[in-house]
């Protein structure tokens, strides 16, 4: 003690450091703690909050090529639709075409056929006209002749 006093620390001192660490102590329990508590907080919902980010990106990224895959084989089974519907279009065409080709050929040969013998016909005629006219005109000219 006796060495404090000669340094010029005298029971004022002792009062002021009694007064310091209360003030510490106060101060640590009533202000700091609290603050580091929250503190910790703040850095365990951040961290979590990253690390949910981050999962939510992944899993995100993880749905985004699930659907681009699903969305490919969406495009194909359409495709695969598509085709079998256009082949079967085309097919339907080709027998609807060859029956009508049947058809016209058919009313086309009938047709012939009625106007061969309608041209036979016509000749037939022709050909009896021209005789009865050739007698006629004979017998007028004979007939006046005489």
């Amino acid at each position: 003690m006796e060495i404090l006093q000669q340094l010029g620390a005298n029971e004022t001192a002792f009062i002021q450091f009694v007064l310091f660490i209360i003030t510490i102590s106060f101060l640590t329990v009533v202000v700091f703690n609290p603050f580091f508590k929250a503190y910790d907080q703040r850095l365990k919902q951040t961290k979590g909050a990253d690390q949910v980010a981050s999962e939510t990106q992944e899993e995100a990224k993880k749905l985004g090529q699930i659907f681009q895959a699903r969305a490919r084989e969406i495009n194909d089974k359409v495709r695969n639709i598509f085709e079998t519907s256009k082949s079967e279009a085309n097919e339907s065409a080709t027998k609807i075409l060859s029956q009508a080709k049947e058809i016209v050929a058919g009313a086309t040969a009938t047709a012939r056929t009625e106007i061969d013998s309608q041209k036979r016909n016509a000749q037939q005629n022709i050909t009896a006209i021209a005789e009865d006219v050739s007698n006629e005109i004979s017998k007028k000219i004979t007939g006046a002749a005489l």
